[in-house]
């Protein structure tokens, strides 16, 4: 079976819908059949998306998708790459548009396109072998959400938010009802429904749904988009994706495409006082100048910026949200009636949150129209109900609770969905499979399921779970009680030795010892015997009063050895700048057409580059931003003229993209140069 069509497309998929580009920005996985063919011309892939899954299907066997399965199972559980599901999962995507195309929604047409895409005929493929297909998409979803906003917010459904009728094909049919071009429509309909309705955003889904029905612009939208609307069985999901859309909207009319480097904007509470804060996925350049005379600073060698020349949070800023632009960066902050707070440990004081977690204590900030819903969660969920409060130092009309705590996340979000509102925008994440989270590792750099015994992880088990579940072959009687927050393993008394937990369909691992394990010792030493001033050409374990086990050169042949950094596939242009004053474009090497025949293939998503003398600086290009990563560079030892320009152009384009003494040294240095 011949996996490699299917590999390239899986990477393709990936680069496309699920890279580091996306950070921050929400990602929808629409794949029709037009937009497959301009991928396949995009990546030159020899063979079509379609044909490339039915090459490792068995349309008809007892289970179709074994085969995939099995091939998702074999990558490294420890790789940063998406689960190997994408192909097929981008397959059920078209059938899902075919589906839209034609009108009819219901589940038995899904699965006659589904089957006549990859078996060729109707009836083949059938809702019985679909489960396998929706296991796929809560691992990919897991895994999404996992990273954080780094590979894109998660769009696509937990099992608790999907119709009874659509509780498998509901994942596909999600991604299939809002195309590009209806997605850069939003930002402007989203500002015409907060104009029209002064109260608490973001509105529900059901609201944003009916109005987007009516909005004077709708025509707009893609035929498809507007077929959802109106269909009764469909229009949940429309709902719930427009309603999760509207969580993150950052307040702007204007469209912030994917690419763009993106940072939040959070609420800082601290001393008694509001202040903003902001949080880029990673450390980025010392400052960033932005519109309107505000400029960010790195705060040491974290990813927070303190944020310089923007008024302090008010009524307005709060509730319209925030969207402030820079050469190639923005940051934003959605707009809310509420402002949820914790304990930053990073900077030590609170700072606003996304969602509430059970069990962490929060305070939250609520504008009047939003006061009544959260009396109402408080009221239902929260333990112990807590008073609000009216400070002077809160924006006018606001109440603060302190001390919220929440002990059962299946109580909170049920509370939150019964009042709606902008309480929808921070219920709790939801939880797509079991998983082991916390413990006490002994050694994480030798195992990341090594624990000390009485120090077990927490078991986390996703939405909806029975809380059946079997541990070291024993069911737990009664059943563990899946109200949404952690299980404790420890009281269990596990003891040393390795373990195996059995939930909802996954089987998770992990050890546990009494200490970290200890440096094997030889009962015999191995080198190479030596006499003579000379050793042996190959080493063998003995008891010669002289064996070479290594050697210690101190710095002889340190600028011979080669040294190794990585750098990301795909930038438009990569170049290397080195200390001497040279500088080279880094050619990209093709993946060897070995690679897919590894037992665990490693990731490709980055390739090495050899530093073999001097160091320097890699400058890549990626959607017109440079960037500059340092490759052992040292302080450049060379004096500047006229032979050095190409080095100095090299630098000065990707002047901005790096910070430190080094890196300002090559800048000086560079305009020297271009002035001889």
């Amino acid at each position: 079976m011949d996996f490699a069509p299917y590999e390239d497309w899986q990477r393709a998929l990936e680069e496309t819908f699920f890279s580091p580009d996306w950070d921050g920005h929400p990602v929808i996985m629409y794949v029709d059949d037009t937009a497959a063919e301009q991928m396949q011309e995009r990546f030159r892939l020899a063979v079509p998306l379609a044909e490339a899954v039915r090459q490792v299907v068995w349309p008809g066997g007892p289970r179709p998708y074994q085969d995939v399965e099995r091939y998702e199972a074999s990558k490294s559980a420890d790789s940063e790459d998406a689960p190997a599901v994408l192909p097929l999962l981008a397959c059920s995507v078209i059938a899902a548009t075919r589906m839209a195309h034609d009108g009819n929604r219901r589940a038995s047409n899904y699965h006659s396109h589904f089957s006549e895409l990859l078996a060729g005929r109707e009836g083949v493929l059938t809702s019985g072998d679909y489960t396998a297909v929706a296991g796929m998409w809560q691992r990919l979803a897991a895994w999404q959400v996992q990273w954080g906003s780094y590979r894109g917010l998660c769009t696509i459904p937990s099992p608790g938010d999907l119709p009874r009728s659509q509780a498998r094909i509901g994942y596909a049919l999600s991604q299939a009802v809002l195309r590009g071009t209806d997605r850069q429509l939003l930002p402007k309909f989203f500002d015409v429904m907060r104009a029209r309705n002064t109260g608490a955003w973001p509105q529900p889904g059901a609201a944003l749904a009916q109005g987007a029905r009516l909005w004077d612009q709708a025509a707009k939208f893609s035929p498809a988009f507007r077929r959802a609307l109106d269909h009764p069985e469909f229009r949940p999901l429309v709902e719930r994706l427009l309603g999760r859309l509207a969580n993150v909207w950052d307040g702007s009319a204007q469209y912030v495409a994917h690419g763009t480097p993106r940072g939040e904007l959070l609420v800082r509470f601290e001393n008694r006082r509001l202040g903003w804060i902001a949080r880029f996925p990673r450390p980025g350049a010392v400052a960033y100048q932005l519109a309107s005379g505000v400029a960010l600073r790195r705060l040491g060698e974290t990813n927070y910026y303190a944020v310089d020349g923007l008024e302090l949070p008010t009524d307005r800023s709060l509730r319209a949200g925030l969207q402030l632009t820079g050469e190639g960066v923005a940051v934003s902050r959605p707009a809310s009636s509420l402002v949820v707070l914790t304990q930053n440990e990073s900077l030590d004081c609170r700072t606003s949150v996304d969602r509430f977690t059970p069990g962490d204590e929060h305070i939250v900030l609520a504008a009047p129209d939003a006061a009544r819903d959260v009396e109402a969660v408080l009221q239902k969920a929260a333990s112990p109900r807590p008073a609000p409060r009216t400070l002077s130092w809160l924006p006018r009309g606001w109440v603060l609770y302190p001390r919220v705590v929440f002990e059962d996340a299946v109580t909170l979000t049920e509370a939150i969905r019964d009042v709606k509102g902008a309480l929808l925008a921070v219920q709790p994440a939801p939880q797509f499979k079991a998983a082991l989270q916390g413990g006490l590792l002994l050694a994480p750099r030798l195992s990341r399921k090594l624990y000390l015994a009485g120090g077990e992880p927490d078991l986390v088990l996703p939405d909806g779970a029975s809380g059946e579940a079997v541990l070291d072959g024993q069911r737990q009687e009664p059943p563990f009680q899946a109200r949404g927050v952690p299980i404790p393993l420890w009281p269990r008394a596990l003891g040393p030795g390795d373990h195996t937990l059995e939930a909802e369909g996954s089987a998770l691992a992990f050890a546990t010892a009494d200490g970290a394990p200890g440096v094997a010792e030889p009962e015999q030493p191995v080198g190479f015997p030596a006499a003579d001033g000379e050793a042996a050409a190959f080493a063998s374990p003995g008891s010669d009063p002289v064996l070479v086990r290594g050697a210690d050169l101190d710095t002889v042949g340190l600028d011979a050895a080669p040294r190794v950094v990585l750098c990301r596939r795909r930038a438009e242009e990569t170049l290397f700048v080195s200390s001497d004053g040279r500088a080279w474009r880094v050619a990209e090497p093709s993946v060897p057409s070995w690679w897919s025949r590894l037992p665990q293939s490693p990731s490709d998503y980055h390739f090495e580059v050899y530093v073999r003398a001097g160091g320097g600086w890699v400058l890549q290009l990626r959607q017109g931003e440079w960037s500059a990563e340092p490759a052992y560079p040292q302080a450049p030892s060379f004096a500047p003229g006229p032979e050095h320009r190409g080095w100095a152009d090299a630098v000065l384009r990707a002047a901005g993209a790096g910070s430190g003494e080094l890196w300002d040294s090559f800048v000086e240095l560079a305009r020297e140069v271009t002035q001889c």
